[in-house]
């Protein structure tokens, strides 16, 4: 290729670079930074936080287990859940 294919086509790769890198700034990052935030939340319950399942289920954490957390929903009714289900704290405002 000769310097004049390069000139005609560096603007359709600029235009393109540009557009990756819209693409990683606007769709990609806050989506890992995102799973990066569920990912510790669920690392880091302990017995007696108060979450909210992604069901909606409003619950304080009775026992945490390695894959599911057993969650006290009423007086006398405990539910097991898979822990990637708890969305978040209750104390903690929506995304």
């Amino acid at each position: 290729m000769d310097s004049a294919n390069w000139r005609e086509m560096l603007p359709a790769l600029i235009f393109m670079a540009v557009m990756l890198l819209f693409f990683w700034f606007v769709i990609m990052r806050p989506a890992k930074q995102r799973q990066d935030r569920h990912t510790a939340l669920i690392k880091s319950l302990e017995n007696g936080d108060k979450v909210i399942t992604a069901g909606g289920i409003y619950g304080t954490v009775v026992r945490v287990h390695d894959k599911t957390i057993q969650l006290k929903v009423a007086e006398g009714m405990v539910m097991t859940v898979d822990r990637r289900a708890v969305r978040r704290r209750q104390s903690e405002e929506a995304d």
